[in-house]
């Protein structure tokens, strides 16, 4: 059967409106990611001069999650390491967190993990090495939280730290894993218009991947 010029204009108009569609959404999602962009306005850390008593064989108080990014040939620290890193060890170094947990693993087996290359960057920046906690095997956001999730037992409060693109997504999932309140909280330094952009955008779509990927086994 040979399609006629109405059913070609009706395929034309469905797509065209499909196309539209996803545009819009994406576009919502992109401006919520913005939205995103400073975190939990309502973050406090601990005062130094509060700050809880924690001894080096039972890690806990203020926790920081901070969370990988690329590492670069020789094993060289990423800037968005660097960033995040940077924030974390600010933070430390003023009393503001006792603990840090560095999460990621390996992007390739010729490069060290990305939490043992930002461990060495925060060991650099006056990060005591008993007061780090490494997960090296999480690939993802998703699994950064997930294999995280059992190393804050001794944790009063939780904050995750990434560049201020990433916040919604981990936002997002810490809700899908019921994680309770895990407060975001974004890299004092920020990269490139261009590359935030880009950014923005990937993470936009990343936020419909996952709630596809939520939704489809309630759905089956």
């Amino acid at each position: 059967m040979i399609p006629s010029k109405t059913h070609i204009r009706w395929l034309i108009k469905w797509t065209l409106g499909l196309v539209l569609a996803i545009c819009i959404l994406l576009g919502i999602l992109m401006i919520y990611v913005v939205s995103q962009f400073r975190g939990d306005n309502n973050v406090i850390l601990s005062d130094p001069s509060e700050a809880k008593i924690v001894s080096k064989d039972n890690r806990g108080g203020e926790c920081a999650i901070v969370f990988g990014a690329a590492v670069h040939k020789g094993s060289v620290a990423g800037p968005g390491i660097i960033r995040r890193v940077e924030t974390a060890g600010d933070l430390y170094n003023e009393g503001r967190v006792q603990t840090i947990i560095f999460t990621g693993g390996k992007g390739s087996e010729i490069h060290d993990s990305e939490a043992l290359v930002m461990k060495r960057v925060a060991m650099r920046l006056g990060v005591d090495s008993e007061d780090i906690i490494l997960e090296d095997q999480a690939k993802s956001t998703w699994e950064n939280l997930l294999f995280t999730k059992n190393l804050i037992g001794e944790c009063s409060s939780v904050v995750g730290i990434s560049d201020r693109y990433h916040l919604a997504r981990i936002k997002y999932l810490a809700y899908i894993q019921e994680w309770g309140n895990i407060r975001t909280l974004p890299a004092e330094r920020v990269p490139g218009p261009l590359f935030e952009l880009k950014a923005v955008a990937r993470e936009a779509l990343g936020l419909i991947y996952y709630t596809v990927y939520e939704l489809i086994p309630t759905l089956i």
